[in-house]
C-alpha cells in the first residue's frame, strides 16, 4: 500500500512538472515568431520595396490587433474550461500565418497576414497564465518565472536561427520552415494536454468584479499605462533596431541576428533578477529605476560604434527595459482578486500589444523624416514616459 501511494505521489508530480515544461515549451515556441519581425522583415522590405513608414505600420498593426485580441482571449480564460484547446488554436494561427505569408506578394497581403497571426499571438498570453495560476496556486511565483524566461529563449534563439537559415534559402522558404514549431506545438498541446482550471466564477459575480477590481481600479490602470509605454519602446525597438544595424550601419544579417540575440539573452536574464529583487527593495523604485534606464540606454545606443560597445549598449538595453515587466505584473496582481487572473492579463496585454502600436508608427516617420539613428534614439521617450508615471503611481492610493 505505502509503495502504492508514493507511485501514485511521483506520478502525479511527474504530471504535474509535465505540464509545466508543456506549457514553456508553447511559449518559447510562441516567442520564436518575434523572429519575423526582427529578422525576417528588413528582408522583406528590401525585397518588396516598402517604405519605412509601411515596415512601421505592420509592425503597428500586428500590435493593434494582437493587444485587443487579448481582451476575449481573458475573458475566455476565466469563463470556460477549454484553456488548453485554445491555447493550442492560439499558436496553430501564427504558424498558419508565417506559412501564408511566404505566399505574399505586397504590402497589403502582408498586412492581412500579420494580422492573423496576431490573433493568435493576443490569445496565448492569458490562456497560458491562467493555466499555470490554477496548476500551481502554491508555486505561482516559480512557474511563472519559468514561463518568463521560456519566452525570452524563443526571443535568444530565433535571430540566430533565422539569421542562419536566410544565409542558406530566401526569405520565403525561411517563413514556410518557420510555420512548423507552431503548427506542432499548437496541435500536441490542444491533443495531450488536459485541462486544468480553478473553480469556475458564477458569471454576476465574476462581472462585478471585473467592472470593480479591473475596470475602474486606479491602481490597475495606472499600471496599465506604465505598461503601454514599456512596451511601446519595446515593440519599436525590436522592429528599428534590425532596420538600423542592417541599413545605416550595413551589416550582414548574421551580424545582426547576433547584436539582438545578445539584446534577447539578456532581456531572458533580466526578469528572474528584478522579480527577486523587488520582492526585497519594493516595486516602485526598481520600476522607476527600470524606466529612466532604459529611456537613458535606448537614447545613446546609436551613438555606440559596433563591436564590443554596441553588444553592450543591446545588453545593458534588453537588461533595464525588459526586467521592468514581472515587476509590472507583480504590482498589479497584488491589487486584484487572483480569480481575475485570465482578465487581468487581457487587459494589460491590451496595453502592451494594442496600444504599442503608437511606437512603431511614430518611429517609422522619424526614421523617414530623419534617419534611423535619430528614430533609434527617440525610442527612448517612451520609457521616459513611463517613469513619469511611475512617479504619479507613487502618490496614487491603492484600493
Amino acid at each position: 500500500m505505502a509503495q502504492t501511494g508514493i507511485s501514485q505521489t511521483v506520478a502525479i508530480q511527474a504530471s504535474t512538472w509535465g505540464r509545466l515544461v508543456a506549457t514553456c515549451v508553447a511559449h518559447t515556441t510562441e516567442h520564436l515568431y518575434v523572429g519575423v519581425n526582427t529578422v525576417v522583415l528588413p528582408v522583406m522590405a528590401t525585397a518588396l520595396g516598402l517604405s519605412m513608414s509601411q515596415v512601421g505600420l505592420l509592425v503597428s498593426v500586428r500590435s493593434l490587433v494582437a493587444g485587443f485580441s487579448n481582451i476575449p482571449s481573458g475573458l475566455l480564460a476565466d469563463l470556460i474550461n477549454r484553456r488548453s484547446l485554445l491555447l493550442g488554436l492560439s499558436l496553430i494561427v501564427i504558424g498558419l500565418s508565417s506559412l501564408l505569408m511566404s505566399f505574399a506578394s505586397g504590402f497589403w497581403a502582408l498586412l492581412f497576414l500579420m494580422g492573423f497571426g496576431a490573433i493568435g499571438a493576443g490569445g496565448f498570453h492569458p490562456q497560458s497564465l491562467a493555466i499555470l495560476s490554477s496548476a500551481y496556486s502554491d508555486r505561482r511565483a516559480l512557474a511563472l518565472g519559468f514561463h518568463d524566461s521560456s519566452g525570452s529563449l524563443g526571443e535568444v534563439l530565433a535571430p540566430l536561427t533565422i539569421g542562419f537559415l536566410l544565409t542558406t534559402v530566401d526569405w520565403r522558404s525561411v517563413l514556410q520552415i518557420w510555420a512548423v514549431p507552431g503548427l506542432v506545438a499548437g496541435l500536441s498541446y490542444a491533443l495531450f494536454c488536459p485541462e486544468i482550471n480553478g473553480s469556475p466564477i458564477p458569471r454576476a459575480r465574476w462581472k462585478r468584479s471585473l467592472w470593480e477590481d479591473v475596470i475602474t481600479n486606479r491602481a490597475v490602470f495606472g499600471m496599465f499605462l506604465i505598461s503601454a509605454f514599456r512596451a511601446m519602446s519595446q515593440t519599436a525597438l525590436i522592429a528599428f533596431l534590425p532596420l538600423y544595424l542592417t541599413v545605416q550601419l550595413g551589416l550582414s544579417v548574421a551580424a545582426m541576428g547576433l547584436y539582438v540575440s545578445m539584446l534577447f539573452f539578456f532581456a531572458g536574464l533580466a526578469p528572474v533578477c528584478s522579480g527577486w529583487l523587488s520582492d526585497r527593495i519594493g516595486r516602485m523604485p526598481l520600476m522607476m529605476a527600470g524606466c529612466a534606464l532604459s529611456a537613458a540606454f535606448i537614447a545613446i545606443l546609436p551613438y555606440l560604434s559596433p563591436g564590443v560597445p554596441l553588444m553592450a549598449g543591446c545588453a545593458a538595453v534588453g537588461t533595464a527595459l525588459w526586467a521592468l515587466r514581472p515587476i509590472i505584473f507583480a504590482a498589479t496582481m497584488e491589487v486584484t482578486p487572483p480569480q481575475l487572473a485570465g482578465s487581468l492579463v487581457g487587459f494589460l496585454f491590451t496595453g502592451n500589444m494594442g496600444l504599442s502600436f503608437i511606437g512603431p508608427i511614430l518611429t517609422g516617420v522619424i526614421a523617414d523624416a530623419y534617419g534611423l539613428g535619430i528614430s533609434v534614439a527617440f525610442i527612448g521617450i517612451f520609457p521616459l514616459l513611463a517613469c513619469l508615471f511611475t512617479v504619479g503611481f507613487i502618490t496614487t492610493p491603492r484600493r
